[in-house]
């Protein structure tokens, strides 16, 4: 808790320097790539430590200090709320030792869709028949379709979307992928699109980020880096001058 609590902090060094000292209340998700060529960043601990990281900013944004989280491969699994209480232990806990999908391909829009819909859908709008509950939230969320975009909001709280990949989505995702982030501009939402590794791997998200406002990209050659590194690459200029019209 102390690693945490000083982890926080420094994400407040990067929020003054962005001036940006007190940030509006955003809800924070982190999307996690868990396809074959991942393996070895979950095995190694990187994706521990990074999503113990992104715990360290939502205790600045997020009123709870929680991290609602996915996996996804060609499928996705939403996970239980990442909180304090299960910092350090959490991928172990709701990943490597769970029973979800994972060491497969890879594809954005089932995953992106579910992001949208969990925080923009009010729950009386749910499709009759989806499963709810925290079975649900464990295993439950696993698609290989994109749900309907909501057609409004289901409360004006903003959300940022922390989605990190190693590799490219196959061409045939990449439509669905588009028009999904482009109808997302009716929210309140923004996407961090975080490409580890090969950058010749991420033209498709550069060119996402270059024609919508409310998505951003930036590539890292590992994640393994300093705190500091890590928050000033994540709370970008761009990010900041969004949330502040929110």
């Amino acid at each position: 808790m102390i690693t945490l609590e000083k982890r926080a902090a420094k994400v407040g060094i990067v929020l003054e320097k962005r001036q940006l000292a007190k940030p509006p209340t955003v809800r924070v998700g982190a999307a996690l790539d868990i396809s074959g060529s991942a393996r070895d960043l979950y095995q190694s601990g990187i994706v521990q430590e990074t999503h113990d990281r992104i715990l360290g900013i939502a205790l600045k944004f997020d009123d709870n200090g929680e991290v609602d989280t996915w996996t996804f491969t060609e499928r996705f699994n939403r996970l239980p709320t990442a909180t304090p209480d299960n910092y350090g232990s959490y991928i172990s806990d709701y990943v490597l030792h769970a029973d979800i999908d994972k060491w497969g391909g890879t594809k954005y829009a089932p995953v992106m869709s579910d992001i949208i819909s969990f925080y923009f859908r009010s729950p009386a709008a749910r499709p009759a028949g989806e499963k709810r509950g925290f079975l649900s939230r464990l295993f439950g969320g696993a698609s290989e379709e994109a749900a309907p975009i909501p057609a409004a909001p289901a409360n004006g709280i903003p959300a940022w979307a922390l989605f990190i990949t190693d590799g490219q989505n196959p061409r045939a995702d990449r439509e669905q992928v588009r028009r999904l982030l482009n109808d997302s501009k009716k929210f309140p939402i923004y996407w961090s699109l975080v490409g580890v590794g090969d950058p010749s791997e991420f033209g498709f998200l550069q060119e996402l980020a270059d024609d919508l406002p409310n998505v951003g990209f930036l590539h890292m050659e590992t994640l393994d880096v300093p705190d500091e590194q890590l928050y000033e690459h994540l709370i970008t200029p761009e990010f900041c001058t969004w949330v502040r019209g929110k």
